[in-house]
């Protein structure tokens, strides 16, 4: 087990993390300058929406990763190396099969999905022609979370942030060839898009799976998935079902209230809400950052048996995460409105999505306290609690408060946001109470833990 040191498991990690918001991003920011204000405005939207569907899809990919990473951590810590070849081998079998089928089933009903979110017109057709390419490939981001996974639970997250690095370079220069028409290519727009978005995580894959058969695991190990492989596949389903619920839970609700926003607030809402949400996702860099170096770490400590030792760092990363968020937020709350000045020179856009961000720069520590310690309590492979507290409280509070205030009391897009601050802080503080029980310590899986 090498030396756990929390900067430099969850600095490449930040990096990473920003990168890849980064590629949606410079989508974003590209097509709102798109042609005229309304074909941008159009194009945003239904880049936004395709992207609520296929983040969700992402998220099931995600239980297998999950579960892969918490149990390589683990095994780490044990010094087994056997299981660490056999479950990345079922994991990348696994997520291999699921990514296929779900690029199929977007293929050939994205578009019905859209609608039923309440897309249509142009709006629909442009999100159709997005989901269908970004979408009907998503086995490659099933695969690249998987390895991504393996290779992070290693400790070595230098090595995937260089590959994200690259990824960012080939997908803005992408972006900028099929938006503006460089080099005399077609003027494509949100196809053009979706294709550069498509083809850097396509090359990011090949090289991320050349790194592994190259330094972690062999590629005759993947025999290892045909070997009677039930037993791996029930611990990653285990932990990954769970792990996954919930960030799915958290993607659905805001799914529904996306949906929400559409049809009872007025256009503008909705175009807000994107912005806002994209600049908040800045926000939460450093709590996602360092909650999953710490799963990490935690992992690996358990594995071993330091239990102590786990309880200590997980506690000291989330005062760490607090006092790095606190003074995010206050620079939020004082510069909303010049962020959302740089998507768009619409005036009510603009104030509207100062007023959310001043409820958003309130929220974000509480929902810094839940990145950390549900990361920490995944890593001891206490996966099963924050899944049903965090569906109890997104849906109670977030959904159904948001809806009340939004709707119900009129309080427009302001309403669902405050419904999300109180579900981020209530269940912060349950999950702190929970790993200070240290019931977490009973959760461990791996088969020999040192």
């Amino acid at each position: 087990m090498k030396k756990l040191s929390l900067i430099k498991i969850s600095t490449p990690i930040f990096f990473e993390i920003l990168l890849f918001m980064l590629l949606g991003v410079a989508d974003t920011f590209m097509l709102s300058h798109y042609g005229t204000l309304e074909m941008s405005k159009m194009a945003v939207d239904a880049v936004g929406m395709s992207n609520q569907i296929i983040n969700n899809v992402n998220i099931l990919f995600a239980f297998i990763s999950a579960g892969t990473a918490v149990l390589i951590a683990q095994n780490i810590g044990a010094n087994n190396k056997r299981e660490i070849k056999r479950i990345s081998s079922v994991s990348l079998g696994m997520n291999l099969i699921i990514g296929t089928m779900f690029s199929l089933l977007l293929l050939w009903q994205g578009k019905t999905l859209l609608s039923l979110l309440g897309l249509e017109g142009e709006r629909l057709i442009l999100a159709s022609k997005y989901i269908n390419i970004v979408g009907g490939f998503i086995m490659i981001q099933a695969l690249l979370n998987t390895v991504t996974a393996i290779i992070r639970s290693h400790g070595d997250t230098h090595v995937t942030l260089k590959v994200t690095i690259g990824m960012n370079i080939m997908n803005v220069i992408g972006d900028a060839i099929f938006i503006y028409g460089l080099f005399g290519a077609p003027v494509l727009g949100v196809t053009g898009v979706a294709i550069a978005t498509t083809a850097s995580r396509f090359v990011a894959l090949l090289i991320l799976l050349i790194i592994l058969f190259k330094y972690y695991i062999e590629l005759s190990d993947l025999k290892l998935l045909f070997l009677k492989p039930i037993e791996e596949v029930m611990m990653l389903l285990k932990i990954g079902v769970p792990a996954a619920m919930e960030n799915l839970s958290y993607s659905v609700s805001q799914t529904v209230i996306a949906s929400l926003v559409i049809t009872n607030l007025p256009e503008i809402a909705f175009t807000t809400r994107i912005y806002a949400f994209q600049i908040s996702w800045f926000m939460l860099l450093l709590g996602a950052a360092i909650g999953q170096g710490t799963q990490i770490m935690i992992g690996q400590y358990v594995g071993a048996g330091e239990f102590e030792q786990a309880y200590t760092v997980c506690l000291k990363n989330f005062r760490i995460a607090i006092s790095l968020t606190i003074p995010l937020s206050i620079g939020l709350y004082i510069f909303g409105g010049q962020l959302i000045g740089l998507y768009t020179t619409d005036p009510n856009i603009i104030k509207l999505g100062a007023a959310v961000l001043i409820v958003d720069a309130i929220l974000e520590p509480g929902r810094t306290s839940n990145l950390v310690i549900i990361s920490g309590l995944r890593g001891a492979g206490d996966v099963l609690f924050p899944v049903v507290i965090g569906m109890i409280f997104m849906w109670g509070f977030a959904v159904g408060l948001g809806y009340f205030l939004a709707v119900t009391m009129d309080m427009g897009l302001i309403g669902f946001w405050i419904g999300m601050a109180f579900d981020e802080w209530l269940r912060g503080l349950v999950m702190l109470l929970r790993w200070k029980s240290g019931i977490w310590k009973t959760k461990v899986m791996v088969k020999k833990a040192i």
